[in-house]
């Protein structure tokens, strides 16, 4: 599983990207209106293929409005 941050998250269409520890942009879609997420936030997540595009799956809030990332945990 990855580490990263929430780049950017539009609510209306549920799409969004994650910058990972590697600096990597990933970007991810959020089907589940019970997981809300905001730009900062750290999360973990595992990457998956969504519409023969490389994204974010399984995505796990671990702590809200993050500017900074501990890149060796």
């Amino acid at each position: 599983m990855r580490k990263g941050i929430v780049l950017s998250y539009n609510k209306d269409v549920k799409y969004g990207f994650i910058r990972d520890l590697n600096g990597q942009k990933i970007r991810f879609y959020n089907d589940d209106d019970l997981v809300i997420l905001n730009v900062g936030d750290l999360v973990q997540f595992a990457i998956g293929v969504i519409k023969n595009r490389p994204c974010a799956v399984n995505i796990i809030m671990l702590c809200r409005n993050q500017s900074k990332v501990d890149k060796h945990n």
